[in-house]
C-alpha cells in the first residue's frame, strides 16, 4: 500500500475510533446534565446538541466500520468509491459542524462551572472532541477530493472507483480520451477495410500501369527439322 492510501485508511480508522470516544463522552455529558437540570430543560436548550453528537457518532461509527471492512475485504466495491466517500463526508462534516457549533454557545457556561461539577467538565470535553471530529472529517474529505482532481480526470468512471484502487490502477477513463471508449480505440472502421480491399483489387489499367506482356518463347538450340525455312 502506497503512502496516500495508507494515510487515508489510517485517518478513517482513527476517525472511527474518535467517533467512539465522542459517543462515550457525549453520552456521559447528557446523562449528567439530565440528572442536574432534568431532561426537559436539557432538550429545550443548546445542551440538546449533545444528543445530536451522540447520534452523529453512532452513524459515523457504523459507516467507518463498514468502510474499513470493504477496504480490506472487498476493495473494488462501489460503497467505498470516491463518489460515495465525498457525499458521506460532506454530510458528516455539515452535521458535526452544526452540532458542535450549537453546543459551543454554552462553552462559557461550562467554563464557569467547570471546577464545581463534572457535567460542566464533560460539556467542555464534548465540545473539544466535537471540533476535532469535525476537522478530521474535513481532512479526509479534502484529501480525497483534491488529490483526485489534481491527478485524475473528472469523468464518472473515476468518481465511482474506490480511492485506494484509483491510486493503484487508475480508472478506465484514463486509458482513452474523454468520450472515446476502449472498444472504439481498438476497432478498425469497416469503411477503411472496404476501401483498402477496393484499392488492392483495381485492375492495372485503372491504376495507370501497363500490363507486362509474356516473354516470347526462345527457340531451342539444335538442328532444324527438314524443310524448315532458315
Amino acid at each position: 500500500m502506497s503512502i496516500i492510501p495508507l494515510i487515508t485508511t489510517s485517518l478513517k480508522g482513527f476517525t472511527t475510533f474518535w467517533a467512539l470516544l465522542l459517543l462515550a463522552v457525549s453520552a456521559a455529558f447528557i446523562d449528567k446534565s439530565n440528572g442536574v437540570f432534568g431532561s426537559g430543560a436539557v432538550n429545550n436548550s443548546n445542551f440538546a446538541a449533545g444528543n445530536a453528537l451522540i447520534a452523529g457518532s453512532v452513524f459515523f461509527l457504523i459507516y467507518g466500520c463498514v468502510s474499513l471492512y470493504f477496504i480490506f475485504r472487498k476493495p473494488d466495491n462501489i460503497f467505498i468509491s470516491v463518489m460515495v466517500d465525498t457525499i458521506m463526508f460532506v454530510i458528516f462534516f455539515i452535521y458535526f459542524l452544526a452540532s458542535t457549533a450549537a453546543l459551543s454557545t454554552e462553552a462559557s457556561f461550562f467554563s464557569r462551572w467547570d471546577s464545581v461539577d463534572s457535567w460542566a467538565s464533560l460539556g467542555n470535553a464534548t465540545v473539544g472532541l466535537g471540533w476535532i471530529m469535525t476537522f478530521l472529517v474535513l481532512a479526509i474529505l479534502l484529501l480525497e477530493v483534491i488529490y483526485t482532481l489534481m491527478h485524475f480526470d473528472r469523468s464518472y468512471p473515476t468518481w465511482r472507483t474506490p480511492f485506494n484502487r484509483l491510486l493503484g490502477h487508475g480508472s478506465t477513463a484514463k486509458a482513452a480520451p474523454a468520450g472515446i471508449s476502449s472498444a472504439e480505440m481498438t476497432a478498425v472502421p469497416q469503411n477503411n477495410v472496404q476501401t483498402a480491399n477496393a484499392t488492392n483489387t483495381q485492375p492495372d489499367v485503372e491504376r495507370g500501369t501497363t500490363p507486362t506482356a509474356p516473354a516470347a518463347a526462345t527457340p531451342s538450340t539444335g538442328h532444324l527439322p527438314p524443310g524448315a525455312a532458315v
